[in-house]
């Protein structure tokens, strides 16, 4: 059996929890790869928008028209599993494409996935006077965790040309932090009344040229960019810049910088760059219409569990195929709930057209084994690998592709990684679906909750 319920029936609803196991059928013990792979994930139904209880995203046409849309969901999946909605919207109006000529996700061009450190973050910024000329540099030089409890962050200020006359810098900080001796003397901490900059403050006499400054706080405290993280003053113009500074929270693991990963330019990866036009609804009605697409919600959709076979082919690859499964096949497209939950709407065709499907699996990454993962079907589509969104194939449009690269996601050889799968199939009249992949999946040992019809 690869899948095991326990019921709870009431008012005519069927809850269920569905452990995912996978069905692996291979010779036994033959050390080969399984001949075919079953997962099980969870399919919701959804009323398209013009009906009594619809949805207001299924059946909505994209304010900038049908097409691919990127940026509707956060890179970072949610805490709880799933995607959150971010509502950077944009069309893409060329696709992105690898070295090899693969379509890919914009937000990967010439990117990767990498894990946080210094070199992750911007430690150096030049800031301009009040002509608009280069004029002085901050430069983050040390932070050091005191064994008191304090935190030491050290930056270097300097004029990078004669004549700059600096009159202060600032350096942006919470109004909860706490100001310790050892910080560097002549400060002011509050509201620079000159520019409305909150943060630690510094004059600097004429003739200024190079000094490094000392700030010292009441926490080991991680740090985070700001974009306004530093200021500097020359002239009557004060200007701003991008800046690594000390945040709010506490450092779990002895380290100023946030663990996890970061998005870091990858040139050497020569993607052929894409275009992305305007900015969209992409067709979704706000973030709290989004959060329902994969939540059972009573009311607005009903679930049950789904199978999918995938099929390994002579070259080593994972498919499953819509058109390729005879059920689908016979049916015309990737429809699973013909006749089920809400049923068939009516119309021509007359297929169960709305509806979402998450699929959670894990694999183990190998940097040896060119390991990729391609989509191909309608309509949107995310896929996170590691919790990063590796596949952005948002909007609703026609059977669009799009392909990751595991080399990409900054995973460790031979550490085993979740895969998060989500399809959301929103228009009329075609529904396809196609994964293909050289990973071998294992399905996640998760529960998740569904509501189902029950007679």
């Amino acid at each position: 059996m690869n899948l095991t319920r326990q019921y709870n029936i009431d008012a005519g609803l069927l809850s269920s929890v569905v452990l995912l196991t996978a069905y692996r059928q291979a010779a036994a013990d033959d050390g080969l790869p399984p001949d075919s792979v079953k997962l099980t994930g969870v399919v919701r139904d959804f009323h398209e928008r013009t009906h009594m209880s619809g949805h207001p995203d299924f059946e909505r046409k994209p304010d900038a028209g049908f097409g691919h849309y990127a940026g509707t969901v956060d890179i970072q999946l949610g805490a709880d599993g799933k995607p959150v909605y971010a509502g950077k919207t944009r069309k893409v109006t060329g696709q992105f494409r690898d070295s090899k000529g693969r379509a890919i996700a914009p937000h990967l061009y010439n990117s990767r996935y990498a894990p946080a450190s210094a070199d992750s973050f911007t430690t150096s910024a030049i800031l301009k006077d009040s002509k608009g000329k280069d004029a002085f540099e901050v430069t983050l030089v040390d932070v050091t965790f005191n064994p008191d409890g304090s935190s030491s962050w050290t930056y270097r200020v300097r004029e990078t040309g004669a004549g700059k006359d600096l009159s202060h810098w600032n350096l942006l900080l919470d109004e909860s932090h706490v100001v310790l001796p050892g910080t560097t003397p002549g400060y002011e901490f509050g509201v620079d009344g000159s520019t409305g900059f909150f943060g630690i403050k510094w004059d600097v006499t004429d003739g200024f040229e190079d000094q490094e400054f000392t700030i010292v706080l009441d926490g080991h405290f991680v740090g985070t960019e700001d974009g306004e993280g530093v200021l500097a003053k020359g002239g009557k113009s004060p200007d701003t810049a991008l800046m690594f500074v000390p945040s709010t929270t506490l450092s779990a693991d002895g380290s100023p910088y946030p663990s996890g990963w970061t998005l870091e330019a990858n040139p050497d990866a020569d993607d052929d760059g894409g275009t992305l036009g305007v900015s969209s609804d992409g067709g979704v009605d706000s973030a709290a219409s989004f959060n329902q697409w994969f939540r059972d919600t009573p009311g607005v959709n009903l679930s049950k569990p789904l199978t999918l076979e995938f099929h390994r082919q002579d070259d080593g690859t994972y498919v499953f195929d819509d058109k390729d499964d005879p059920t689908y096949a016979d049916r015309g497209g990737f429809f699973p709930i013909e006749d089920e939950l809400f049923g068939n709407p009516g119309g021509h065709p007359d297929r169960n057209f709305h509806f979402t499907f998450e699929l959670h699996t894990t694999f183990t990454y190998d940097d040896a084994a060119d390991q990729v993962f391609r989509f191909v079907g309608d309509d949107d589509v995310w896929v996170y690998i590691d919790g990063k969104l590796a596949i952005d194939l948002g909007g609703v449009h026609s059977a669009r592709e799009q392909f990751v690269d595991l080399d990409r996601m900054g995973l460790e050889d031979g550490k085993t990684y979740n895969l998060d799968f989500f399809f959301a199939e929103r228009h009329r009249t075609q529904s396809n679906f196609r994964i293909e992949t050289n990973l071998e999946l294992e399905a996640a040992d998760k529960p998740m909750m569904m509501t189902m019809a029950f007679d």
